[in-house]
């Protein structure tokens, strides 16, 4: 029955990982077991000082990127912050020494690679406006070739936001929240993840330009969550976040009004399906969540589930 290979998957995803964290304790240093007790106490004042804390990085590194290095153009303080922020998800996650817990060592479940499906979506999109290298300039009066510009894209840019994002969003926090409930976790950290994006606005793009994109963000983000509870493994995240931000940058700036607004139409609908999706699985978890509660009180409780 489907509700029984649900609660097989919830007593993989949550009972046993809880276990193999008392290990990783046991062989963690005072100051990183003091802050994971910390963070696994207060997960949600964890996750908006950490929020809280990205802003305030964008905003510093953006003034004194800009005082120290003045011919340095937007794109070259974006592709230096973005590093920065790599060096901080990567120290946080050797800090609270979560290797195991956000599932980078995990293996993949298979059978839940169906659910990248409708992701892979966001890839292929742009592709149906046409494609083009944009113009990057990394210093003012120096504009990269062709070839530059799409290195420092996958490189610089997508590379970097694809692993830290990943690392941070549907992993560190979404680990942190899950006590509180799946969908609990869910929701807060797509929320966050919306928000954090106020990083481009510091980095010179407009409010509406950061609302609209919330707007497509947070379907889609919870959606991710959804999919990263099932995966067992981060990394088909990393690797499909990876390809969404080298092919949304490609998506030619001169393709007019009426094709960028059924673009943005598109990639809305396509964010609303990834959301519906991750709604319907993590209603499967709370349902499996239920029987597995019944089952520690009356072994029989999950036989007399509907399947």
């Amino acid at each position: 029955m489907l509700i029984v290979a649900a609660q097989q998957a919830y007593y993989d995803e949550v009972y046993k990982p809880r276990t193999d964290t008392v290990y990783e304790h046991l062989g963690s240093s005072d100051v990183s077991l003091h802050m994971t007790t910390v963070v696994e106490r207060r997960p949600l004042s964890f996750a908006v000082g950490t929020l809280g804390f990205i802003i305030a990085l964008f905003v510093a590194t953006r003034y004194v990127l800009g005082a120290v290095f003045p011919t340095l153009t937007p794109d070259g303080i974006s592709l230096i912050t973005n590093w920065i922020f790599v060096a901080f998800v990567i120290g946080l996650v050797a800090w609270l020494g979560w290797w195991g817990k956000i599932r980078l060592a995990a293996p993949v479940n298979r059978r839940a690679l169906v659910y990248l499906v409708p992701l892979f979506g966001f890839v292929a999109l742009p592709f149906a406006f046409g494609v083009a290298i944009p113009d990057v300039s990394l210093t003012e009066g120096a504009t990269l070739s062709g070839w530059a510009a799409l290195l420092v894209i996958v490189i610089g840019s997508a590379l970097g936001a694809g692993l830290s994002e990943e690392l941070l969003y549907r992993g560190v926090l979404l680990r942190a929240l899950e006590s509180r409930g799946r969908l609990f976790a869910a929701l807060v950290t797509a929320a966050l993840f919306a928000v954090s994006h106020i990083s481009q606005v510091i980095l010179g793009a407009s409010v509406g330009e950061w609302l609209v994109g919330v707007l497509l963000m947070i379907p889609m983000a919870i959606g991710l969550a959804a999919v990263a509870f099932r995966l067992g493994s981060l990394w088909p995240l990393v690797v499909w976040h990876v390809a969404a931000d080298i092919a949304l940058p490609l998506v030619p700036t001169t393709i007019g009004a009426e094709a960028t607004t059924m673009f943005v139409l598109a990639y809305l609908g396509l964010s609303v399906l990834v959301g519906l999706m991750g709604a319907w699985l993590l209603w499967q978890d709370r349902r499996a969540a239920q029987a597995a509660a019944r089952a520690e009180i009356d072994p029989d409780a999950i036989d007399r589930i509907p399947g």
